[in-house]
């Protein structure tokens, strides 16, 4: 009888373990589930295809501006200072078009310091980015300190951009147009060819 009484009780803590466990996991990735900006879109594992050296070939990578970036020093651990002496140069001016429209604080805020940071990042980068066919089809292209940057796709084809300074471009042309002073702010630039950019704020 004690036996059974035992075994009753050990396979009930097993139970409630295993269900702990269970809820847990589900629990840790409901947390780190990346929802798109918009009702409705998806959300596209963004590829970027980049140079690991200048001149050199260029590689595939999945993943935030962040996440590439760490991919491309553990390629080559050399990659910004390569990198860094082309880049010092350039001076660029905003692609910005009458067509486009920016619409602003429709998304919770991100902190600018943050989104500056993103958007260096992004100019950083050499390659083309490329988002999967839509229409409604959003990517993650960058994401620190809780402040994120995505680009949309609502072609119905896949869309390659000419480079990151395209994203960027669209981040800048956000702030320039929706921050007004203090630390927080978000808003959307929509491209006429029908892509867009979304600054805004979220877990990260």
């Amino acid at each position: 009888m004690k036996v059974t009484y035992f075994a009753s009780i050990l396979t009930a803590g097993l139970a409630s373990v295993n269900h702990l466990h269970c809820s847990m996991t589900t629990n840790l990735f409901q947390a780190y589930a990346v929802e798109a900006p918009i009702p409705g879109y998806g959300v596209e594992d963004l590829s970027w295809e980049v140079q690991t050296t200048p001149g050199g070939p260029k590689v595939n990578l999945n993943g935030t501006v962040q996440e590439v970036h760490e991919q491309l020093l553990a390629i080559n651990p050399n990659y910004e200072q390569e990198f860094a002496a082309l880049n010092a140069d350039k001076k660029r001016e905003l692609t910005f078009e009458k067509r486009d429209t920016v619409t602003c604080y429709q998304y919770p805020q991100a902190n600018h310091k943050y989104v500056e940071s993103g958007i260096k990042y992004l100019r950083s980068v050499p390659g083309q980015p490329t988002n999967g066919p839509g229409p409604n089809n959003c990517g993650r292209v960058s994401c620190s300190y809780n402040a994120a940057i995505w680009w949309c796709n609502d072609n119905t084809f896949s869309k390659t951009l000419p480079s990151f300074n395209n994203i960027a471009d669209g981040a800048q042309v956000v702030e320039n147009h929706c921050w007004r002073g203090g630390n927080f702010f978000s808003g959307k630039c929509d491209h006429a060819d029908h892509w867009s950019v979304i600054v805004k704020g979220e877990r990260c």
